[in-house]
This record gives structure tokens, C-alpha cells and sequence, in this order.
């Protein structure tokens, strides 16, 4: 709720008196736009979790903003479990282990038992470890792949799974309902480090999901960079042991919430391969890999005709969802089924369609899809095989209920390794399931819109795309027009909207759950690859006539 000018000074008042010396400094140099950006909000506390920029103030990430998000978390869990317990990760970005201590000793100062990672750990891990640990829910500090400014809390329940909305609402009302500064005693004897075991656990049911689906493969040369994150032993240690020859980009391979050799941490950035190209050149690598800070997305180049070309989340899906299925044919159950958002490729439909398999879609948000494995596997209805999503997150397995990118690149790396011998690249492997299925292809425009202004600017889109159900865009017809705000079908109710054209190309639109922007997917089939790339650009024109609406 936004903060009148009087209670703004007034809640600045209040942290001057009650925050850390440091933090008192950091607020007296402050200008009065300055107070009004940091105190007219609480920085929310949302269906996925919290992030906002580092900083003092109720609108930034500190020491008493997690306090708070920590103790409306571990409340909601105590009112659910008789002997509650919480697992607690964290990445390697500024001030993360610290805000993960605090995190701990709140959780114990209620009576909670906390299991926490000594060093910096992949999202999957910390999910699979909530599974292993069999606790009442997880904790991660991390911004994924944020700029270095940022940090963030999310949080987990006790299958592993992010919190969906109908625990996320109950999570986010206890939030609310506690305060900043409330006192606190750790309790320091019901705080664990969490054993090597557990990571090596992992890691070894990783390998072992990927030789049970294909053994014969041949070596190849990978060159990794884990963008300064979690992933450089996860990943390093995943693939040296399925015999892959590995080069690190030993500069990334340093842990540093800076990011000091990239300008953004994220995967799905071309650019944050420039090093890597470097150490490519040296290895005459097959593949080119990177993950992000916390090790849930999976980016990957391949050599190509002497050069190294870039496939996205969506294509990396396609492969994976192909291979799979190739692999397993003749012993598929006929309740095996596929996961995706509603905003990635279809084309997983049409090839799943030829082997008998089911895709089930979900909202955006890997928690949606951790949240299908597990019903699945409670009710007995329906083999998982494989889920993925548009940002390059994907889980092979069901070790986890999270993205992984440590699996990601394990599979990945394999199935390059099972092409060599016939003499494809995951480009040529591409192109052939292109040929036989059509070409999709999709692509994603954000506008940005910052602050309080900028908030209300992406409602107003929304509001006037609802208002207007346009049935036509520019050259293109409007077939079929859905709100899933008000027609989710089986669904969650959510702030996305869906056009189908009458050629089968979409647009979806969504506001950015964690960031100041609104997203526009855009997806096209051709008979050609110049045809759907045709579409594609015609859509993208049509955004700046959607966004004046």
C-alpha cells in the first residue's frame, strides 16, 4: 500500500531510530526523493518471493526486510508442522550469506529447526535438499540473474516446489503482518550445517538420470562458464564424470556478486559468452555452456561451421523433449506427459503428439510445473518425463521440483555426444525436427517501465487491452482472444492475456512478476524458416499500437 508524505517521514523516522549505525548513515545522506522512492512502499513480498535492489529502506533489500519476510514465512510454517524445519541456500551475491544467517536465526529464534548450506548452492540443490531433508520448507537468497544491485528471498514448501499461490497468499498475508524490528534470540543449537552428503546426493542421481537414458556417447569438449555463480562445481564435477572434456573459464569461475567480466549474469545474453568465445578459441569446443548465478538456466552455443551460434530456451526444449522421446520409444507409459508454460514453443506439442505423450501446460513459473510432478506422483496419475520453459530453465528428473541447470547441461551434453557419432551438431538436429514439424519461432519483447509511474503504466496496458478485446491487430485477425483473469480453465486465475491469430501465430502478454516491465511472447509457424520469421517481425510491429492502447 502506498505510503501519504506523512507516513513516509514518519517510517523513515522510524528506521533512523532502529536500524544499524551503517544503515543510520546510509538514510541521513539520503535526498528527500530519495525517502520517498525507499518508504512509499514496502518492497512486496509476492507470489515469488521478494527482490528489489540492495539498499535501507521498506522498498530495498536489507537485514530488516528479510528479518520481516524470514519471520512471516517461519510462522506460517509453524502453524502448519508440530516439529517445523526449513532448509536455507543461498548464492554468491553481495551480502547473500549474510541475509541468509539472519534468515536462520530468526527461523530458530520461533523454534525452528534450520538446516543451511555452508557455501554457496544451486536452487536445484536446495530443492532436491528439502526433499532429502524431508523439511517443512526452503529458503534461497538470491536475484537469479539480476544485476549485481539486487538480491531477493524466495521461498519453498515442503515437496520443494516454489510456493504456488494458494500458500503464497497465506505466506504473503503473515508477511504482512509482521514487523521490521521485532526482537529476536537465536537459537543457535537447532541450526545445521547441511553435510556434503546432501550435494552429493545430487549430483549423483543427476548423472545417473542422463545414463539411464542414453549411455553410448561419445566424449565431447565443452567450455563452461558458471557467470561468477553457484554452478562451477555442480556442473564441472557433473560432466568431467560422464567422461566430458570440460574448460572452464576460469575468470567466471571466481564467485563474485560484482559480476566484474559481464555486463548482466544471464544466459539467455549472447554477450555473456564473450569469454567463453575466448577460450573457444583455443579448445576448438564443441559446446559452449554458461549458468547463471544460481544455477537454474542453462544458455548454450554450438560450433557450427566454424563458428559458434546460440539456440534459446525454447529450442533447447525442443531438442531435449525430442531426444527424450526418441529414446524412450517403445517404452513410453501411456500416461507419460510433458510440462510447459503456456509462453513457450508449441512445437513440443506436434512432436509429442507422434509418440502418444501428453503436454500439460501451466502459468509462467517453474513452480507451476514442480507442482504438476508432485500431484502426479501423490494421486499416481501420470509418468513425468521431462518440463521446461521459455527462460532456459528445464528439469529432467524428479529429484527436484525446481529448474536445473545442472541436469540441463549434463543432458545437453550428452545428447551432442550421441549426435557426434553420426556426425550432427544440435544445430543440424535442430533443423531436421524443423523440417519434419514445421518452423516455430517465438520471440519476447519486454518493455520497460520504471517505478511508481511505470506501474501504473504496464495496469493501464492491461486494462485497456481488456477494455478493447481488439479483434484484429494491424494485418492480422484475432481468433480467439482469452483473459485468464477470467477464463483460466483449469488454471490458476493470473494477470496474462492470450491472442490467437487466425494463422496460429500469438501474441501473450504478462507484467513481469519481478521486474518494472511488461512482456510480450510472440510465436509463428512457417512452411519456411523466412516465413515464420516473416511473422515474427510483422508482430513485433504491432507492439507500440498495443502498448498506446
Amino acid at each position: 500500500m502506498l505510503r501519504n508524505s506523512q507516513r513516509i517521514f514518519e517510517e523513515y523516522e522510524r528506521w533512523l531510530k532502529n536500524s544499524t549505525e551503517e544503515m543510520k548513515e546510509e538514510l541521513k545522506m539520503l535526498s528527500p526523493e530519495e525517502v520517498r522512492d525507499r518508504f512509499a512502499l514496502d518492497l512486496e513480498f509476492g507470489t515469488g518471493g521478494m527482490r528489489g535492489v540492495l539498499g535501507a529502506g521498506t522498498n530495498r533489500m536489507n537485514i530488516f526486510t528479510i528479518r520481516r519476510a524470514s519471520l512471516g514465512f517461519g510462522r506460517w510454517i509453524s502453524d502448519k508442522y508440530i516439529d517445523p524445519s526449513v532448509v536455507i541456500a543461498f548464492d554468491t551475491r553481495h551480502k547473500s550469506s549474510r541475509f541468509a544467517e539472519v534468515s536462520a536465526e530468526v527461523l530458530s529464534s520461533i523454534g525452528i529447526k534450520v538446516h543451511i548450506f555452508a557455501e554457496p548452492m544451486p536452487v536445484p540443490v536446495l530443492s532436491f535438499a528439502v526433499r532429502e531433508l524431508k523439511a517443512s520448507g526452503g529458503i534461497v537468497i538470491t536475484a537469479s540473474h539480476n544485476p549485481p544491485q539486487y538480491n531477493g528471498f524466495k521461498v519453498y514448501t515442503s515437496d520443494g516446489t516454489q510456493a504456488v499461490p494458494r500458500y503464497a497468499e497465506e505466506i504473503i498475508q503473515s508477511v504482512n503482518g509482521s514487523d521490521f524490528f521485532e526482537n529476536y534470540s537465536p537459537k543457535r543449537e537447532i541450526i545445521y550445517n547441511i553435510p556434503n552428503s546432501v550435494l552429493d546426493g545430487f549430483l549423483e542421481i543427476v548423472k545417473e538420470n542422463v545414463l539411464h537414458l542414453c549411455n553410448d556417447f561419445e566424449s565431447i569438449s565443452v567450455v563452461y562458464s558458471p557467470l561468477h555463480g553457484t554452478g562451477n562445481y555442480p556442473v564441472y564435477k557433473t560432466l568431467s564424470d560422464l567422461g566430458h572434456r570440460v574448460k572452464r573459464v576460469e575468470e567466471q569461475a571466481i564467485p563474485d556478486g560484482s559480476f566484474p567480466t559481464v555486463k548482466s549474469p544471464n544466459p539467455e545474453d549472447p554477450k555473456a559468452f564473450s569469454m567463453a568465445l575466448d577460450v573457444a578459441g583455443e579448445t576448438d569446443a564443441d559446446l559452449l555452456i554458461a549458468t547463471d548465478p544460481d544455477c537454474d538456466r542453462l544458455g548454450i552455443m554450438v560450433r557450427q561451421d566454424g563458428k559458434y551460434i546460440a539456440i534459446n530456451g525454447n529450442q533447447t526444449g525442443v531438442i531435449m523433449t525430442h531426444f527424450i522421446l526418441e529414446r524412450l520409444k517403445g517404452s513410453l507409459p501411456d500416461d507419460a506427459f510433458i510440462v510447459k508454460t503456456i509462453v513457450s514453443t508449441d512445437l513440443v506439442k506436434s512432436i509429442a503428439a507422434r509418440s502418444g505423450v501428453k503436454v500439460r501446460e501451466t502459468l509462467t513459473g517453474f513452480k507451476y510445473i514442480g507442482e504438476i510432478i508432485e500431484k502426479s506422483e501423490i494421486e499416481g496419475r501420470g509418468k513425468y518425463l521431462f518440463g521446461f520453459e521459455e527462460s532456459y530453465g528445464s528439469l529432467y528428473g524428479r529429484h527436484a521440483r525446481d529448474k536445473d541447470a545442472v541436469s540441463a547441461a549434463a543432458l545437453a551434453c550428452t545428447i551432442a555426444g550421441f549426435l557426434k557419432r553420426s556426425g550432427l551438431s544440435l544445430i543440424e538436429y535442430l533443423e531436421e525436427i524443423y523440417k519434419e514439424f514445421g518452423y516455430y519461432l517465438e520471440a519476447l519483447v519486454n518493455k520497460d517501465y520504471e517505478g511508481i509511474e511505470g506501474k501504473e503504466r504496464i495496469e493501464a496496458i492491461m486494462k485497456g487491452l481488456r477494455e478493447s478485446r481488439p479483434s484484429a491487430i494491424g494485418g492480422f485477425r484475432v481468433r480467439k482472444f482469452k483473459d485468464y483473469m477470467e477464463d483460466s480453465g483449469d488454471l490458476p486465475t493470473a494477470d496474462v492475456i492470450s491472442m490467437e491469430m487466425e494463422d496460429g501465430s500469438k501474441i501473450i502478454v504478462r507484467p513481469s512478476g519481478t521486474e518494472p516491465k511488461i512482456k510480450f511472447y510472440l510465436m509463428a509457424k512457417g512452411v519456411t524458416n523466412d516465413e515464420a520469421r516473416r511473422k515474427i517481425d510483422e508482430l513485433k510491429e504491432l507492439i507500440e499500437g498495443i502498448v498506446g492502447l
